[in-house]
């Protein structure tokens, strides 16, 4: 009789609010303007590195984060562009990403939305879908 194998694989969980920025701004100044406007505290950390499996090479973005003790809540500020490359291919408009875990009360995402279309700096943001992106694995770092 065959040996029989069992393989568990773990379900990815894409349970994060996802936004999309469009500015000219670099990202240290995106950062200031989110500090400012929002009162968050953005911090600068260490590069975001993603291997790519074409350039046999890292990618390397930008990341500033700020975790609010109050809400319980973890901002992060990614560069979607790199020397070689997009963080998320499929979006080349998008010069950055705002990922937002934790626990988020209904209508959090989509009112954060609509306050960052009104900050100068931004020319536009936008509401993404993880679970619609290709290469939403690469999210998951």
């Amino acid at each position: 009789m065959p040996k029989k194998i069992h393989i568990l694989k773990e379900k990815e969980s894409y349970d994060f609010g996802l936004i999309g920025i469009s500015s000219p701004e670099n990202d240290y100044r995106i950062s200031w303007i989110l500090n400012n406007a929002k009162g968050y505290r953005l911090v600068r950390q260490e590069d975001l590195e993603v291997p790519h499996k074409q350039l046999e090479d890292l990618q390397r973005f930008h990341q500033f984060q700020y975790f609010d003790e109050e809400s319980l809540l973890l901002y992060r500020l990614i560069s979607n562009k790199s020397e070689n490359g997009y963080l998320l291919g499929e979006l080349p408009r998008a010069d950055y990403l705002i990922l937002v875990s934790g626990e988020m009360e209904e209508g959090l995402v989509d009112a954060l939305v609509k306050d960052l279309n009104g900050l100068e700096g931004i020319s536009l943001a936008f509401r993404l879908e993880p679970d619609s992106l290709k290469s939403r694995r690469r999210l998951l770092l």
